[in-house]
């Protein structure tokens, strides 16, 4: 069984980076760095059925970075996604797996294991590399953290 977080985002016939961005970002980041770009980049508005609840924003934009292959500097790359999705937006971000996304469980413990990369404005982005750190509590208390800066 794999556990790194590149055989991790290779579960399709090509990889698949999620970004999630609150709200609806003014410009749309631009997801080439240093030559490395996805092969499309598929963007979905997800909107709340029911005025906000726990989650303050009604919307959430999804950014899907199809790949043909990963890039091979595949940490620093997600790194510099979750910079300029981050400043795009001026909020906290996050790279989860496919699948993930629900209103209700944002940024929670319970989905804290599918949640692989996170920013907010004024910190360095945090990527973890190792599928197994996913499941540690030290993870979920992180990603606990963010959340209440939403």
């Amino acid at each position: 069984m794999a556990s790194d977080l590149a055989s991790g985002l290779r579960f399709a016939a090509q990889p698949v980076v999620s970004v999630f961005v609150p709200g609806t970002p003014a410009v749309s980041p631009n997801f080439v760095f240093g030559g490395t770009a996805p092969a499309e980049v598929r963007t979905y508005s997800l909107e709340q059925d029911d005025p906000p609840g726990s989650f303050p924003c009604a919307r959430v934009t999804e950014f899907d970075l199809v790949f043909d292959v990963l890039p091979a500097d595949l940490g620093h790359y997600l790194e510099d996604c979750l910079k300029v999705a981050c400043s795009a937006s001026a909020s906290v971000v996050w790279m989860a797996f496919e699948g993930s996304f629900h209103f209700d469980h944002i940024l929670t413990e319970a989905i804290a294991p599918q949640v692989y990369g996170i920013c907010a404005p004024g910190d360095d982005p945090v990527v973890v590399p190792d599928l197994e750190t996913l499941k540690t509590p030290h993870w979920r208390s992180v990603v606990a953290s963010y959340r209440s800066r939403l």
